[in-house]
């Protein structure tokens, strides 16, 4: 990482002059790969006399706009900036590693930064990166949300400023929870904060919240130890057990009629969370049981995600995949045309998914294909 920095520090005379202040850019190129970029937000009182403090953010979608839309207004009140990877993503680390070192030069190629406060936030397996990251020693402080350390396992030594958050429905919420505990339990002063929602980016109100952390402004808290959250956390664990076994479907369908009730609970919120783990981990399963030729196997998970979330066409063209490979022409066909109705519409992956070669000739897929055609 350092030899490309001192590569990109090289290129200082592309300066922050030519980037508009005050407003979120989607897409800023990197100077010597084109392929690689990020969003990028600056302050209106930037001044490259004085070094600046920067929040590098990584989204395991590699959307950098959603968390440098969220910090902007946080970051123009407590003068930073803020900079979002489009290519860090969930997936091997290598690639995920390298965006981050074409972002880090070139940030500080047009910027003014100050190397001892340089801050990482992440979401989900960005936050997992982001610690592991912040473990160098180079990171000031992190703010991690919907995630903690990879593994589970809190490291002997939290050498910066650790921020955890985690919406209540989240569930990695008791992961967060017990890392807060844990570090309680070692006198590491840290931040622990719950919010209203689920697997996701913390809210604005939060982002603020975040950075007077990071700038001494408010105090460490740390979660409180509670028989109830135990409770629940045991609850969880237990529902989503059932849930991912074979039989599952029937935890399945009466924790969606839970986790659907107006009124908040408790009952509610873990219904949500085990959905939510539930979904992802059918549809991860799922991926690695088509590439051992499992196919059957697949087309069950899938059968199982599409109950989660019967409204998520990427789940049922995931369904239409598997059912497609098990040699099921019918429920694929189905599943496939749902997954039309429900919001699919990548027409190219349909076309490039060699598993549907079974059903490519049908003229219901070819009607399918149409209609995303006339999508774009």
């Amino acid at each position: 990482m350092k030899s490309l920095l001192a590569v990109g520090l090289c290129a200082a005379a592309l300066a922050a002059d030519d980037l508009p202040r005050g407003q979120v850019l989607e897409h800023v190129t990197v100077q010597g790969d084109a392929s690689q970029s990020y969003a990028l937000y600056v302050p209106t009182s930037y001044d490259p006399a004085r070094r600046w403090p920067v929040l590098y953010c990584l989204d395991p979608g590699a959307r950098g706009r959603i968390p440098v839309e969220r910090f902007s207004k946080a970051a123009e009140n407590a003068g930073f900036i803020v900079v979002g990877s489009n290519n860090s993503q969930n997936g091997p680390a290598e690639p995920a590693k390298e965006a981050l070192r074409w972002m880090l030069a070139d940030t500080h190629a047009r910027l003014s930064i100050d190397d001892s406060r340089l801050y990482a936030a992440g979401f989900s397996g960005g936050a997992r990166m982001a610690l592991a990251w912040a473990s160098n020693g180079l990171v000031a402080g992190v703010i991690a949300c919907g995630a903690g350390f990879g593994g589970g396992r809190v490291p002997q030594d939290v050498p910066f400023k650790f921020f955890a958050t985690a919406g209540v429905d989240d569930f990695n919420y008791d992961e967060l929870y017990r890392t807060s505990l844990e570090l309680a339990r070692r006198e590491t002063p840290h931040r622990f904060v719950e919010f209203v929602g689920g697997h996701e980016w913390l809210p604005p109100e939060l982002a603020s919240e975040a950075l007077e952390f990071f700038q001494g402004r408010v105090r460490a808290r740390a979660a409180q130890p509670s028989k109830e959250q135990e409770r629940l956390a045991a609850r969880f664990e237990m529902l989503a057990a059932q849930a991912r076994s074979a039989d599952g479907r029937a935890t399945i369908e009466r924790l969606r009629n839970e986790a659907a009730m107006a009124s908040d609970s408790p009952e509610r919120r873990i219904a949500r969370r085990v959905m939510a783990v539930t979904y992802i981990s059918q549809l991860e399963t799922s991926r690695e049981l088509l590439r051992n030729r499992e196919y059957a196997e697949a087309a069950q998970l899938c059968e199982n995600a599409v109950i989660v979330q019967p409204e998520n066409g990427g789940a049922w063209f995931a369904l239409a995949v598997a059912q497609a490979a098990a040699g099921n022409k019918i429920r694929a066909l189905e599943a496939l045309e749902t997954a039309a109705a429900r919001g699919f519409q990548n027409a190219s992956r349909l076309e490039g998914e060699p598993l549907l070669d079974s059903v490519r000739d049908d003229s219901r897929y070819k009607a399918v294909l149409r209609k995303l055609g006339e999508n774009h």
